[in-house]
């Protein structure tokens, strides 16, 4: 059998050996939480892809999207991002009459026995931004509880017009450690 770098399973929960990379790796339901290297523990951050986004325009629906990232474990959020890798961001910005712009957030079910949306991460695409490009989250409230659901949500702040306002095609990242 040829080494692996990655679990057999999707929905793996427990310890998988990296014989590639020299290192011990946990698993919950599939979602890498954390290593243990022959130099040490690495319960230190992880960076996780959330999902991808097409491009779309200022009178574009406004959406959650998904996939969702299921927390396996408690943990804080760090940082978040978003880089476009198919075009330029444009936006009319808040000086004009029309103003428009995007604003992505960050959303996870935090509320009492998982029931309402919170806001931990919020992006405002007020300015342009070149292709791949990164724009950084604000982190709004860091804590996560074990289980709960993040997903992406997007909308059109100011003029829904097509006035030359997109948010073009990208990824977003989280980056997390466990609490």
């Amino acid at each position: 059998m040829t080494n692996r770098n990655t679990p057999h399973g999707q929905k793996h929960s427990g310890w998988f050996n990296d014989k590639l990379n020299d290192r011990f790796e946990l698993y919950v339901n599939g979602q890498f939480v954390t290593q243990f290297t022959s130099t040490g523990a690495g319960l230190g951050r992880v960076p996780v892809k959330l999902g991808s986004v097409l491009a779309v325009a200022s009178d574009g629906a406004n959406s959650i999207l998904g996939p969702a990232f299921i927390a396996p474990a408690s943990l804080k959020l760090i940082s978040a991002w978003r880089i476009n890798h198919s075009a330029k961001d444009v936006t009319k910005g808040t000086a004009t009459t029309s103003a428009s712009y995007r604003r992505m957030t960050l959303i996870t079910n935090t509320a009492a026995a998982g029931t309402g949306t919170n806001l931990i991460a919020s992006l405002n695409a007020k300015t342009s931004a070149d292709t791949h490009a990164t724009r950084a989250f604000e982190i709004i409230a860091s804590t996560v509880p074990a289980g709960a659901i993040i997903l992406m949500s997007h909308l059109t702040v100011g003029a829904a017009t097509a006035n030359g306002t997109d948010m073009a095609a990208g990824d977003v990242f989280i980056e997390y450690e466990l609490v």
